[in-house]
């Protein structure tokens, strides 16, 4: 004898066949991806900053302003960088620098031993610093 359904489990089937059905109308999948805990958190305390209601909704605005974006900006944005491409931009080894001397003030009997410093080759204005 087959199970026949009681009202509110009749009702809760068609609701979810109706939402079904309107999904794929519009389009609509669900997406499911495993997800680092801090990362969750992260997201969650964002969600919470900027007034959304649902993950949903920031996910879809993150998606909406990834496309929106140039190709280029796309693909310079997933570059991951390795040892070999590491750059350290003058300003960074200025404020480095003016940062390590002042250090080096507080304890004025250790010696600076200044690097030499060697044009490179490989990018006109750039320095190379050769450790003795």
């Amino acid at each position: 004898m087959a199970k026949h359904k009681t009202g509110a489990a009749k009702h809760s089937s068609d609701y979810r066949d109706r939402q079904k059905e309107e999904a794929e109308r519009l389009g609509i999948e669900k997406v499911f991806f495993n997800m680092p805990e801090g990362i969750k958190t992260a997201m969650a305390a964002e969600i919470k900053r900027h007034g959304y209601h649902q993950v949903q909704e920031l996910w879809q605005d993150l998606a909406l302003s990834w496309i929106a974006q140039d190709p280029e900006e796309r693909a310079r944005r997933l570059e991951r960088p390795d040892a070999p491409a590491f750059y350290i931009s003058p300003k960074l080894a200025r404020q480095f620098e003016l940062k390590s001397m002042a250090e080096l003030r507080r304890y004025p009997r250790d010696d600076i031993i200044r690097p030499k410093v060697q044009p490179s080759s490989h990018e006109e204005g750039s320095h190379r610093i050769v450790l003795c």
